[in-house]
């Protein structure tokens, strides 16, 4: 009997950089290839990184992997997928091919479900969203990033380019926005493009609202208070612009909010077209006021509610960086002829950690050196209430505010964030226990 052999066909890697950012500060993500590399390895062997921990991984399409003999398993920083190989010596590289023929058209669904309680608390994503929608990441059209650290690489990650600032709607705390190519983070919650709102950041390709896309086709839209909806006019667009649908929607009293039915094109017709899944332009006018335009995918089956989100990997990708298999059909992992291992595809899904404003109070007033010790980073907000000039990054090893090596100043707790205002801030009690200062 011949040898039995199982290689790697993809992985998928879950990275959040409030685990991985380290005492030095610096963001996992600004570190270069072998640095992250080494660094993931040292935290999953040392049990202080694990995917599993954060997130359970389900697949969706179990039957699909089942029914073409395609092993999955979980692993310390995601999931792997494999398959038995035959091995073919090739131009004297030693090549896998697949011993089950896999089509181009099967797609694989896994599904990512939050495990730790206040997850958002030190997740920067949106805290408020007028869609009910979840995070859809795939390996179909994805985009190589460009990494700009010393020595430059490229990585692979699923998430989707951060989208276009529209002019009309109101980003919250921590929104990234693509404004003309330069990649920018909101200070606080605003509705325009005042450069005293945004701070420039580098292009990590985080996970942002432009992956947050997956619908089902009957959903309901929710409104702030502050936006006074009497008037909704909406229009369901395919991709090429063409108009599926349109609801308009009017009322003396303001909306909380309103269902929108995407089943069909007339849902009061019972033979009315069905709406087909796939991707569409959602553009609401709120109002009579700018056009705002969402992308979105609408898909009953990939979409549950509880979900944080759905990976879905497609054999439908061709002669692409982020394809499953080569255009001969074997696997992207080979040993060339000088003995040079050639890896597996390997996607990333990129979590940036949130910032807030570390906010401290005191029962009785701050003293007059401790607000003159603290000014560089702080301001007073009270006599009793000193807050931070600038957000924080929230991460698991702590990081307080420094003067040189000798100040320290007590870090939050994560699940202490509040929203007020424009801003969302993390409130630090000082009292006898925990002094403002620590040198």
């Amino acid at each position: 009997m011949g040898k039995i052999v199982f290689k790697r066909l993809v992985e998928v890697q879950i990275l959040h950089d409030y685990f991985l950012t380290m005492g030095d500060g610096i963001s996992f993500f600004q570190r270069n290839k072998k640095e992250k590399e080494e660094l993931l390895t040292q935290r999953i062997n040392r049990g202080l990184y694990s995917a599993g921990s954060i997130f359970k991984i389900s697949p969706i399409t179990a039957n699909k992997l089942r029914d073409n003999k395609i092993l999955f398993a979980e692993t310390s920083s995601g999931f792997i997928l494999g398959v038995e190989v035959d091995e073919v010596i090739e131009a004297g590289e030693l090549r896998f091919k697949p011993v089950h023929d896999i089509s181009k058209k099967l797609d694989l669904s896994f599904s990512l479900t939050t495990k730790l309680p206040f997850f958002k608390s030190f997740t920067n994503l949106e805290l408020e969203k007028s869609l009910p929608s979840i995070n859809y990441f795939t390996n179909k059209k994805a985009t190589l990033l460009n990494e700009n650290t010393v020595p430059a690489y490229t990585s692979m990650p699923l998430t989707k380019t951060a989208p276009a600032h529209q002019a009309g709607e109101t980003y919250e705390m921590g929104t990234i926005l693509d404004f003309g190519g330069t990649i920018r983070e909101a200070n606080q919650r605003t509705d325009g493009n005042d450069p005293a709102h945004w701070e420039d950041i580098d292009d990590r390709r985080f996970v942002t609202r432009a992956d947050k896309v997956l619908l089902p086709h009957n959903f309901k839209i929710k409104f702030k208070d502050y936006q006074l909806v009497t008037q909704l006019e909406v229009s369901l667009e395919d991709t090429g612009n063409n108009k599926i649908k349109k609801i308009v929607k009017n009322s003396a009293e303001p909306f909380k909010d309103i269902s929108l039915n995407f089943s069909k094109i007339d849902e009061n017709d019972k033979d009315s077209p069905n709406i087909p899944s796939g991707i569409y332009y959602l553009n609401l006018k709120i109002n009579g006021a700018t056009e705002i335009v969402y992308s979105i995918l609408l898909d009953n089956d990939l979409y549950d509610y509880q979900n944080f989100g759905v990976v879905e990997l497609g054999f439908e990708e061709v002669n692409s960086p982020y394809s499953l298999l080569d255009t001969q059909g074997f696997l992207k992992t080979k040993i060339e002829a000088g003995g040079q291992k050639v890896s597996h595809p390997i996607f990333e899904i990129r979590l940036k950690n949130r910032r807030s404003y570390w906010r401290y109070k005191k029962n009785t007033d701050f003293t007059p050196s401790e607000i003159a010790a603290t000014s560089n980073h702080l301001e007073v907000a009270a006599s009793n209430i000193l807050v931070a000039k600038k957000p924080k990054a929230l991460t698991e090893t702590l990081l307080p505010f420094k003067n040189g090596t000798n100040l320290l100043l007590p870090t939050p707790k994560v699940a202490g964030i509040r929203v007020e205002n424009e801003k969302i801030y993390s409130d630090i009690h000082i009292n006898q226990s925990n002094g403002l200062l620590k040198i």
